[in-house]
């Protein structure tokens, strides 16, 4: 019994270790301190982090499906390089499988000219049948405003829909936040 309630210890241990950084990232954005995040917290947070602002391309305060397409493939394309690789679109799928699109959808089906990358007019071309854009803008005008974006992407951290974001749904916020900002924006 002792060397299971040792290991029990040890095993607790290491998850609390590892987690201590997501909580570290993430504590600022729970002001009310109950370990969780409602969607009031992380909207206000997330609109704090300025990834709209970015997104907003013409600077108008909403965000078209043009510029949801743009932002969305500037964060699959993790070098900057102008054009997503295999090793891209692979890592993004293990990373937030599902976060975007429905990515058992083939690498041939966005790699339109097959010549093994993935540019963003290719992307742009697929993108428009993901309908993300529909599903996020609750007044259907055809555009997200902060509020629509930030309520978006909140839900698709709340994997269980819930309402909150808890442990592991926070970890994945956490792995998110890189070290240039949230999404490296």
């Amino acid at each position: 019994m002792t060397k299971f309630k040792t290991l029990t210890s040890a095993t607790a241990l290491m998850f609390a270790m590892a987690a201590a950084p997501t909580m570290a990232q993430v504590a600022p954005w729970d002001t009310n301190g109950d370990g969780v995040m409602s969607a009031t917290e992380f909207s206000a947070a997330f609109t704090d982090r300025g990834v709209f602002e970015v997104w907003d391309i013409d600077e108008d305060g909403l965000i078209s499906g043009e510029e949801l397409s743009v932002g969305v493939y500037e964060t699959i394309d993790s070098d900057e390089s102008g054009e997503v690789t295999a090793p891209e679109y692979v890592a993004d799928t293990q990373r937030a499988p599902d976060y975007w699109f429905d990515q058992t959808v083939s690498w041939d089906a966005w790699d339109i000219d097959g010549d093994g990358v993935i540019l963003a007019n290719e992307f742009a071309e697929g993108w428009s049948d993901i309908g993300l854009l529909s599903t996020w803008d609750t007044n259907n005008d055809g555009l997200l405003s902060e509020t629509e974006f930030a309520t978006g992407v909140f839900y698709k951290y709340d994997e269980n829909n819930d309402g909150i974001i808890e442990e592991p749904e926070l970890t994945d916020i956490g792995d998110d936040m890189g070290d240039g900002g949230f999404w490296d924006i």
